[in-house]
């Protein structure tokens, strides 16, 4: 009884482990698809008027915990603390990478010329994030069957 209550465990903790890898994988497309949508809301900003990069900052990201380093960019050196608020999010490093010229463009030329180039970048992060969930739903029966033959394995070798 007690080994089957033990391989019941086993297989159960297994499965959860891969979905946790899965949940991961979509974490990473929805923190994608938010700085998509930040990138749209600082254009937005842009074309009606933002006094300043340290207001856009401020007001552009959402109130989750994930974009506190960016709404607390205030005066300094703006660029090494875009880059220091890029690096503490938990994205893969490709939305990382787009989104740290975010910054490098920001505050460079006039607000029309700025709204372009950022009208790219969302388009390229929004097509990242659809190209990660797609990833991540490919592999979630990869990871739930792999997952479950190491807990089924490991099981009969317990008993």
């Amino acid at each position: 009884m007690i080994k089957f209550m033990l391989c019941t465990a086993l297989c159960v903790c297994s499965l959860m482990s891969s979905y946790e890898l899965y949940a991961g994988s979509l974490k990473k497309s929805q923190t994608a698809r938010e700085l998509a949508e930040t990138v749209d809301r600082i254009i937005m900003m842009l074309r009606y008027g933002a006094a300043d990069v340290y207001e856009i900052c401020r007001s552009a990201f959402s109130d989750s915990e994930e974009f506190k380093a960016f709404r607390s960019i205030n005066g300094g050196d703006f660029g090494a603390q875009w880059k220091a608020a890029c690096d503490s999010i938990d994205a893969d490093d490709d939305s990382k990478r787009l989104f740290e010229r975010v910054g490098r463009i920001l505050g460079t030329s006039d607000a029309e010329s700025q709204a372009a180039v950022l009208g790219g970048v969302s388009k390229e992060l929004y097509e990242h994030a659809k190209e990660l969930k797609e990833r991540a739903e490919r592999s979630k029966r990869l990871y739930l069957t792999f997952g479950a033959a190491i807990g089924l394995g490991i099981s009969i070798m317990i008993i």
